[in-house]
């Protein structure tokens, strides 16, 4: 393997096969060592997916219903044909989570993994404050844009956080169960974007409000850097 990535391994190296390991244990995850980080990425994930999801079933229902801040009123619930202007409009936000994978790669590159976080977070939570007031039409669609931004780069820098931070012996654990609780977050948001906007936007907004505020928070507590650190293979 080493001739083969063209690496030179001096003739008195001892190469050693860990037996014996707990491999895989979510006990593990939550030792003194890892305890913190495991709960801040669940709820950073958690945060990220549910508005992430949730915005796939409302950006639709609020561009044909003419939504304009969570103080409107709640739309009548009826099926219309999505306008060719309205697909224009959700091409547009949804380029902003195109654009946010590279923005938050190389956010982690260049300034480090706990910065990026901090620095999307906030974004993402003005974001969501600003869609609680109606500016405009083209102010609300602007709003869409830069929350799908923040959420998808903070979400991005927390996908290359995980495999740096945990060692090979428990990382696929870690990403099994700090996953579960993201995709828990999207069924969360998706579910309920459809049953409360027809009762109030003003619903909505804060239950985005709410998860952003709590994705911002666990991210301002990360002071964990990853970047450009050599991790173990065994759990110490």
């Amino acid at each position: 393997m080493a001739a083969w990535n063209g690496v030179k391994i001096e003739n008195d190296v001892e190469l050693v096969v860990h037996q014996n390991e707990n491999l895989g244990s979510i006990s593990d995850l939550l030792t003194p060592a890892y305890r913190k980080e495991t709960v801040l990425l669940s709820i950073i994930y958690f945060g990220n997916l549910l508005i992430l999801f949730g915005a796939i079933v409302f950006i639709p229902l609020a561009l044909y219903s003419g939504f304009c801040g969570g103080e409107g009123k709640a739309p009548e619930h009826k099926c219309e044909e999505i306008k060719q202007d309205s697909l224009f409009q959700l091409a547009l936000i949804l380029s902003g989570a195109v654009l946010a994978s590279g923005a938050g790669y190389l956010s982690a590159m260049k300034l480090g993994r706990s910065i990026s976080l901090k620095m999307f977070s906030v974004g993402g939570f003005i974001s969501t404050l600003i869609l609680y007031k109606c500016f405009s039409p083209r102010v609300t669609i602007i709003t869409f844009f830069f929350l799908k931004f923040s959420q998808t780069s903070n979400n991005m820098v927390s996908l290359i956080i995980v495999p740096e931070l945990y060692p090979t012996a428990i990382r696929n654990t870690a990403i099994g169960f700090i996953n579960s609780w993201g995709k828990l977050g999207g069924v969360v948001g998706a579910g309920l974007v459809y049953v409360l906007y027809y009762v109030s936007p003003y619903l909505v907004i804060t239950m985005f409000a709410t998860a952003s505020a709590m994705v911002m928070v666990s991210s301002c507590c990360w002071s964990r850097e990853t970047r450009d650190i050599t991790m173990t293979d065994v759990v110490r």
